[in-house]
């Protein structure tokens, strides 16, 4: 000001003004550059990019924002747009460092070392003193091994022009980080912070370090600084929602997440994908759905999104839409279905009642992986109990028995009842052998063998039954409450063998306990009443 003020005093009053609309001109387009930064930091890459468009029609002589302009649209993935802007700025004025920097960017991405080498060069004569050259060589250096030492040399240069500059002391972190030196990556954010409170980068490149080491304290600490500096730093919200899905935090992962999309003007593929996901496992389905919808609509729609909407629509109850959605997953040509996509889709079914559809989907998801206990006793269930079609719970329960760790009583117990409601008597016999070698002590098996025998030995002739009847009647009769039913239809056996070998005496023992355990029995006071009509007619015969 002091020299403005000598210029109006000796009359230069036009060179007072020239070289205050200069000042203002620069100030001008490093409030542009501050604020294309500030909107990458925002993942608003595109408005950046657009940004320093305008500040280029503005300044159309301010060849340093060509390199900007290269760098945000480089950071944008659009390497042609990029090293077009580069090479206009070496055109309107083949002296500005930091455009020879931009190109040699691109090359090292491009792996073309040896022709990086000679623009870095040219950037570091044109630009040694200027610290933002040295900074865009070594952020350029150090994407290549060869060239990181010479990357750090740049920047340990800019640190002691301006020891105050942050973005210096985030890249020596960058530099540190190529080498896997976490101690001294730490250091440099840390340092970073520490001359300039006031910018969340720090905090957020920080937090990225421990991520590496699933350090999730500290980086939930750092991000939360990040934020607190700087609430509209996305990229910090993208993180932080990311790391509550780690600690399974739905809630929290979706809130943050959703900040940062309303921020990010440059969303990843899949960011929406993930945003749903945590809605969902949040349970906040209806919002969840919303989300899906939309994606699913997409002609490019992915396998994954229509798999959780159609478990999200589940969720919320809307039972058809979702089996639509299931069937669309099921059909989408990158769907590799696998055993529990059949499962999930059987359980879908069975829901809405449409129980031979999902034995279907069960059927086929065994197909897949046949150790599936679980869905194998809901095969069984499904045809004992409620199709009661006994060939088909025959072979399922067959293949309960292979994939069991331990046989199950169960599984025999069902299986015989199948064989023998299918007339297979023999093979139920082999079942009820089973059961009885597993359950010894009770007289279910026991009583199933002695029904099987007695369909094989009608006329009670040959007393197939007999020994298995006696057992029920061993152990039932330590318990008769609750072996009542198996102790009468043993008795009644016992009562009519013995009739039919006319042993009338013990027949009758057999008769009179049936009606002790239930004096209402018409067959027991049927055949009491024969044998005691048979017991006062043979005397007469005798005479």
């Amino acid at each position: 000001m002091k020299k403005i003020l000598g210029f109006m005093q000796f009359g230069n009053v036009g060179i007072a003004a020239a070289f205050c609309l200069t000042l203002t001109s620069s100030l001008a387009q490093e409030a542009e550059i501050k604020n294309a930064e500030r909107l990458i930091e925002q993942d608003k890459k595109k408005q950046a990019v657009e940004v320093l468009k305008k500040a280029l029609t503005d300044f159309p002589n301010a060849t340093q924002l060509h390199y900007y302009l290269g760098h945000s649209q480089l950071v944008a993935g659009d390497t042609s747009a990029a090293k077009k802007s580069f090479e206009m700025g070496l055109e309107a004025n083949p002296k500005e460092a930091l455009n020879y920097a931009g190109l040699g960017h691109i090359m090292v991405l491009e792996k073309k070392i040896d022709q990086a080498k000679p623009l870095f060069e040219r950037a570091y004569k044109y630009g040694k003193k200027d610290v933002a050259s040295l900074q865009a060589i070594a952020e350029a250096e150090i994407n290549n091994k060869a060239l990181r030492k010479n990357a750090l040399e740049m920047l340990n240069r800019a640190k002691e022009m301006e020891p105050t500059n942050a973005k210096t002391y985030m890249l020596i972190g960058d530099y540190h980080l190529s080498e896997n030196n976490g101690g001294a990556t730490a250091s440099a954010h840390e340092d970073a912070a520490a001359v300039n409170p006031g910018i969340a980068a720090p905090w957020y490149k920080h937090a990225l370090l421990f991520k590496r080491s699933r350090n999730i304290d500290i980086v939930e600490q750092d991000l939360k600084k990040a934020i607190k500096i700087d609430p509209e730093f996305a990229l910090a919200h993208k993180e932080l929602g990311e790391l509550y899905y780690l600690k399974k935090d739905g809630e929290n992962a979706a809130k943050h997440y959703k900040i940062y999309l309303d921020l990010t003007d440059s969303p990843a593929k899949d960011d929406r994908f993930k945003y749903a996901f945590f809605l969902f496992m949040a349970k906040d389905y209806g919002s969840a759905n919303k989300e899906f919808k939309r994606l699913s609509e997409q002609p490019d729609v992915t396998s994954t999104t229509l798999k959780f909407y159609a478990q999200s629509l589940l969720q919320e109850g809307d039972l058809a839409a979702s089996q639509k959605v299931f069937e669309q997953y099921m059909k989408n040509p990158e769907t590799k279905l696998e055993a529990d996509d059949y499962s999930n889709y059987a359980v879908l079914l069975q829901k809405q009642d449409k129980d031979s559809l999902a034995a279907i989907a069960f059927h086929q998801s065994l197909a897949l992986d046949k150790d599936q206990p679980d869905i194998v006793q809901t095969l069984i269930d499904y045809y004992f109990n409620k199709v009661r079609k006994f060939k088909e719970c025959s072979a399922i329960c067959r293949e309960a028995i292979k994939i069991r760790k331990k046989p199950y009583a169960n599984d025999y117990y069902t299986l015989g009842r199948s064989l023998y409601l299918e007339k297979k008597y023999p093979q139920a016999d082999s079942a009820f052998a089973k059961l009885i070698e597993l359950k010894p002590d009770i007289t279910l098996g026991y009583n199933w063998a002695a029904r099987s025998k007695s369909q094989q030995d009608s006329l009670l002739t040959d007393g197939l039954a007999k020994p298995f009847y006696e057992k029920v009647i061993e152990i039932g009769e330590k318990d008769k409450d609750n072996n009542k039913s198996e102790l009468i239809a043993a008795y009644q056996y016992m009562g009519s063998f013995n009739m039919i070998k006319q042993d009338n005496k013990i027949a009758k023992e057999y008769w009179e306990k049936v009606l002790a355990l239930d004096p209402e029995d018409t067959n027991a006071k049927e055949a009491l009443k024969y044998i005691n009509a048979s017991t006062q007619a043979a005397p007469k015969r005798r005479r």
